[in-house]
């Protein structure tokens, strides 16, 4: 195993930023601004404060508060809770989870749609499992989309796990050995629009991203930094979020599929609350039409339930 590591802005990362603010004066802050905003159409200023306090009581909460967002950690904790807490109501900690809590992870479309999307990576990647695979994941959080994947009868393969944030990458380091898979497993700490692999992957896997980029541009090289990377037929998983009908009214939202509630509490706390800048949605249909500007070929589409979170399998060809 080799191990890459360089010293980063980390200040670059889109998805969060780690203030660690002291508890208490993040949400003084917050608060001040929702009194000063004053009531939405949608919401009072008394339901945004109360689901204020309600961050407050469990772990995960407290994180959005204070960093304004979900790194690779909190990230793999959402997606694992379709697995444990759903079944269990408790964290692997024996944690019972909170009420507002239950509603963020069963309820939140956004969050549901991140668990199946995370489900649909992992049946397709599975595919691609063969002697001689090299196997990257940018970013790549916890790296559980790779390190969880069964390689019986496999013995020659690689996995990369590749990101800007040195957190990520020192807990997925922990979590291959916690699948034993250390000696097949290496790290790069990179910028993803500055990444130095050439011919170098049999498949990529690469999610979240683009949600938080709105330059076309730039999201036209990414994915030339991804087809770069690929040796010729190799294989790119990827995704997209797709907007909401309040946003697009030709929306590709199954609404029979979301739960409406779930999705008025969401809004209040990613719109309001947290001001989440999701300025980079877009339909699968220009997500296609952009991976086919760079040379990709053949791509095929796989929905969740309510259609927010496509994921796209494009290949490099020969």
């Amino acid at each position: 195993m080799t191990t890459q590591t360089r010293k980063f802005d980390e200040q670059l990362m889109l998805s969060h930023k780690h203030t660690n603010e002291a508890l208490e004066k993040a949400i003084e802050n917050i608060k001040d601004k929702i009194r000063q905003l004053g009531n939405k159409a949608h919401a009072s200023v008394e339901q945004q404060l109360e689901i204020v306090d309600q961050l407050t009581e469990f772990p995960l909460g407290v994180f959005l508060l204070q960093n304004r967002g979900t790194d690779g950690y909190w990230t793999d904790y959402m997606i694992e809770h379709q697995y444990r807490g759903r079944i269990t109501g408790a964290d692997l900690q024996g944690r019972l989870l909170t009420e507002f809590e239950k509603i963020f992870l069963d309820k939140f479309p956004l969050v549901i749609a991140t668990q199946q999307r995370a489900l649909n990576f992992k049946t397709i990647i599975q595919k691609h499992i063969k002697e001689g695979a090299v196997l990257a994941s940018l970013p790549c959080g916890l790296m559980r989309d790779l390190l969880s994947l069964d390689f019986t009868n496999i013995e020659n393969f690689r996995l990369v796990g590749i990101d800007i944030d040195s957190r990520s990458l020192d807990s997925a380091r922990k979590l291959a050995e916690t699948y034993g898979l250390t000696k097949h497993v290496e790290f790069s700490q990179e910028n993803a629009w500055n990444q130095p692999f050439e011919n170098s992957f049999t498949l990529l896997a690469s999610n979240g991203l683009t949600v938080y980029e709105p330059d076309e541009d730039r999201v036209i090289e990414l994915y030339r930094q991804f087809f770069k990377a690929l040796v010729p037929n190799g294989i790119l998983v990827t995704s997209c979020i797709t907007p909401s009908p309040d946003v697009d009214p030709n929306s590709e939202w199954d609404m029979n599929c979301v739960d409406q509630d779930g999705l008025l509490k969401q809004k209040i706390l990613y719109t309001d609350i947290l001001n989440f800048d999701f300025r980079g949605l877009k339909s699968s249909t220009i997500t296609e039409t952009q991976l086919k500007s760079v040379g990709f070929v053949d791509i095929e589409i796989t929905w969740d339930d309510a259609r927010l979170f496509p994921t796209l399998v494009a290949r490099k060809p020969e």
